[in-house]
């Protein structure tokens, strides 16, 4: 993997000079917010495969490639069978970021519904795919009733710190519920002090976990809060301490509602696999961040139609409390079709 500092004044600039030298498929690893106030953003991308001259590993890489091929040319045919508006449609779709997979059943959806020829037709493909996306999208906003704990999951730059202060600021203005917040990310200095700033600004306690050891007796917080928001590491699952951490606050706290951050600024594979590790806790929603910054979301469709969490807010924009909505699955198909 390749990976490669960016710095400038706020996230777009960063990340337009991240896409110009490494391209769309780039991973972010992380942000940070240097103390003369330049945003850091650390960002990689998988190196080209070699050839096989250049060993086993370029061999395999040969072979994965004919499959995935072979596996498009089939697709392709079936697709073909349908007629030419709906080939028209498949290639549309995958240019959007939808994989061949979900193309393929988009398509053969539309195909079953309505005459080939109005495929080509804007009004009526629109609304065939309102409805499909409508169909096979759940939403929910939701809070809990009752005395809960809502724990943010998600990689580092997903959002989840200012995230979890534009919905604690719901719970507490909106709602009118008492907050608190606890923070199992001890480790980093910006992110402490961001929270520490949220809290004053919200009114609300704030609290920080250094050692593992410190999380039940901070947990005492939830007898004195209506909705305690539990902030995590920027971690998989599967990464050191991750799984320790979340088996202590479900031991602590059984009725936390874990909520999963997505960005369209991650592949789709590195989407999937964080649905597919933290899917094992049974997730209460999806919050997809940062859609102001990328109008490329067919990959993050394309995951959402796959694993069946129902998505809950949207955020769009950095200011607290604005700049998140519920969720709108009309205005993510449109965000797709205008890319």
């Amino acid at each position: 993997m390749f990976i490669r500092k960016f710095y400038g004044k706020n996230m777009k600039t960063v990340l337009h000079q991240a896409k110009s030298a490494l391209g769309e498929d780039l991973v972010i690893l992380s942000q940070s917010t240097l103390e003369d106030g330049t945003l850091e953003l650390t960002a990689a991308v998988e190196p080209v495969q070699r050839s096989r001259s250049e060993g086993n590993g370029g061999l395999e890489s040969e072979i994965l490639e004919i499959k995935r091929m072979l596996f498009s040319i089939l697709e392709e045919r079936e697709v073909t069978r349908l007629g030419k508006a709906a080939l028209i449609l498949y290639q549309e779709l995958k240019g959007k970021g939808l994989s061949e997979k979900t193309a393929l059943e988009v398509v053969q959806d539309l195909a079953a519904g309505i005459p080939a020829e109005e495929l080509l037709q804007k009004e009526t493909l629109h609304r065939e795919l309102r409805r499909f996306f409508s169909s096979r999208i759940q939403t929910t906003q939701e809070m809990p009733k009752g005395k809960t704990c809502v724990a943010l999951l998600g990689r580092t730059g997903v959002g989840k710190t200012t995230t979890l202060a534009k919905l604690a600021s719901m719970e507490r203005f909106l709602h009118k519920r008492s907050v608190a917040v606890i923070s199992l990310d001890g480790e980093k200095v910006a992110a402490r002090e961001e929270l520490q700033r949220i809290g004053s600004l919200l009114d609300i306690p704030v609290v920080i976990a250094h050692d593992r050891r410190q999380i039940p007796k901070l947990f005492s917080l939830r007898d004195r809060v209506d909705t305690l928001f539990v902030d995590t590491p920027g971690k998989g699952l599967t990464e050191k301490g991750m799984r320790e951490t979340i088996f202590d606050l479900i031991s602590i706290c059984p009725e936390t509602g874990f909520h999963l951050l997505l960005s369209p600024h991650y592949r789709r594979d590195v989407l999937t696999q964080d649905l597919e590790e933290y899917g094992r806790l049974s997730l209460t929603s999806l919050v997809l961040t940062k859609l102001d910054e990328s109008r490329n979301v067919g990959g993050l469709l394309d995951v959402i139609l796959t694993h069946p969490v129902p998505l809950s807010w949207m955020t769009t924009g950095q200011q607290i409390p604005h700049d998140i909505v519920p969720a709108n699955k009309g205005f993510l198909l449109d965000m797709m079709l205008e890319s």
